[in-house]
């Protein structure tokens, strides 16, 4: 069972320290619970009321891309992820529905190798023997 928030912190600097994710962060503010989810933040909170919600609807759950690597999508496409030249990362889909340009939900990451599995022919080299 989930914590119901009945507030959450939108400071504008607690907000760009970095997501907690959940974790932590659940405090008591005129004896409801309150929620921050900026990471090693100061008690400088500005507490705006939600009504009532799981600590789920406040902070984004999806899995975060970490860098360069092969991930893949919630339709079952893979998606490569390499670094570009202007240091952004360029993701690419391998097929799937979502092949096209569109939202796309990326779940786990299977690889660090942007291009895994790499499906280039492998050449055997042959040795001359007596």
């Amino acid at each position: 069972m989930s914590s119901i928030v009945h507030y959450e912190c939108r400071n504008p600097d607690h907000i760009r320290a970095g997501s907690r994710r959940g974790i932590g962060g659940t405090v008591i503010h005129h004896g409801s619970v309150g929620y921050c989810d900026g990471v090693n933040v100061d008690g400088a909170h500005r507490w705006v009321p939600t009504g009532g919600v799981p600590i789920e609807y406040l902070y984004d759950g999806s899995p975060a891309v970490d860098g360069p690597g092969t991930y893949r999508a919630n339709d079952g496409a893979l998606v490569h992820v390499r670094p570009s030249a202007g240091g952004k990362l360029l993701f690419e889909v391998d097929g799937g529905r979502f092949a096209a340009r569109t939202d796309l939900h990326v779940g786990v990451k299977l690889s660090d190798d942007p291009d895994w599995p790499d499906t280039k022919p492998v050449g055997i080299a042959f040795l001359p023997a007596d």
